[in-house]
């Protein structure tokens, strides 16, 4: 049956630290505070039953069905317009229940600072193991990771012992590569797993202003670890996420592209802060815009597989850069008196980061 929804709703799962719901796109739940499309609004790792799972599914495909939007839904880039089957399987879950980190990122979205931040959830192997023995989830479901740092969480060897290197599952790993993971390295040599790492800078000096913690050395060390095997090396994407006032610059963005020419890693993503992101509704200036696009483009030019990524394709709308000297400098100098303002926000409680 042809009609507009996304594969998240009909076929997703993401777990929270005391939810259920199907994905954690929500524009609604972005900027506006609400909800994303809840499975469990009271959910602490419970055994899932399939018929109750996909009842609540169906609330959310049935709106669909009439041709109207679930508002949890409204205005999110991932809903299209195709053929959707009627099956019963889950084949992308999020796991986004824990918030342990040994960094501090000044983006970071987790009020907590760093040493409150805890594995103290509820474990998520029996529940997936359930799910697989009910046919729920099948062989080539994809494993997302979100939360805290994957590497130090307590059942992160035995997840990806028991769902990639099993080949049974591809799972796709933030990290911001402080602790090098021997696991994780094998799945990435097997094809089951690719690591997405944000590096966010192109020197020490920066990366300590972002992540609040002296780990830069340590991070390239385990990168060139990573990237022992031809395999392994194809599996990471090396990111850099802009955070205005802070690495919005070509100085900073060439020098990253320096240290990924020096690892030989091809794969680059370039985003921006969610929150900064969220903060102006997704409308975004024109010089980001701009430097977004240009950033990309000398990224390419120089060899490198690039993408942008979901919160930099909310915000660009087909946007234009390309209308002439003087709009680009207008926008530039609007740009930076902005940023006075948005400077300040990162430095609040409100705004994610608590200390600087």
């Amino acid at each position: 049956m042809k009609y507009k929804s996304c594969n998240l709703i009909q076929h997703g799962l993401c777990f929270f630290n005391e939810m259920l719901v199907s994905c954690c796109y929500s524009p609604n739940d972005q900027v506006n505070g609400g909800f994303p499309p809840i499975i469990y609004k009271d959910y602490h790792g419970e055994l899932i039953e399939a018929d109750y799972l996909f009842s609540k599914i169906n609330q959310y495909n049935n709106i669909f069905k009439t041709g109207n939007c679930p508002n949890e839904c409204l205005n999110c880039f991932k809903i299209e317009e195709k053929d959707w089957d009627e099956e019963k399987y889950i084949n992308s879950i999020t796991i986004t229940h824990f918030s342990a980190c040994n960094a501090d990122c000044i983006y970071c979205s987790n009020n907590l600072e760093r040493d409150e931040r805890t594995n103290n959830t509820y474990d998520i192997l029996p529940v997936l193991r359930n799910l697989r023995e009910q046919n729920i989830i099948r062989q080539g479901v994809e494993l997302h990771i979100g939360g805290g740092e994957f590497t130090i969480y307590k059942e992160c060897d035995e997840l990806i012992e028991e769902f990639a290197l099993s080949g049974f599952a591809k799972i796709f790993v933030p990290t911001n590569a402080i602790r090098y993971s021997e696991k994780l390295f094998q799945a990435m040599t097997n094809n089951s797993a690719l690591i997405f790492v944000s590096l966010d800078s192109g020197s020490r000096k920066t990366y300590n202003k972002i992540k609040r913690i002296d780990a830069f050395d340590i991070v390239i060390k385990n990168i060139e670890k990573y990237s022992a095997s031809e395999s392994a090396k194809n599996a990471i994407f090396l990111k850099y996420i802009i955070i205005p006032t802070v690495n919005d610059n070509f100085s900073e963005f060439l020098k990253f592209l320096s240290i990924a020419k020096k690892l030989n890693i091809k794969n680059i993503i370039i985003d921006l802060d969610a929150r900064y992101s969220r903060l102006l509704n997704y409308n975004i200036d024109y010089y980001l815009i701009y430097f977004v696009k240009k950033i990309e483009k000398i990224s390419n030019r120089l060899g490198f597989d690039t993408q942008t990524y979901s919160f930099y394709s909310q915000c660009i709308n087909n946007s234009s850069y390309n209308t002439g000297l003087i709009k680009y400098l207008i926008s530039f100098v609007k740009y930076k008196l902005n940023n006075r303002k948005i400077n300040e926000l990162y430095k609040s409680h409100l705004y994610g980061a608590k200390k600087i």
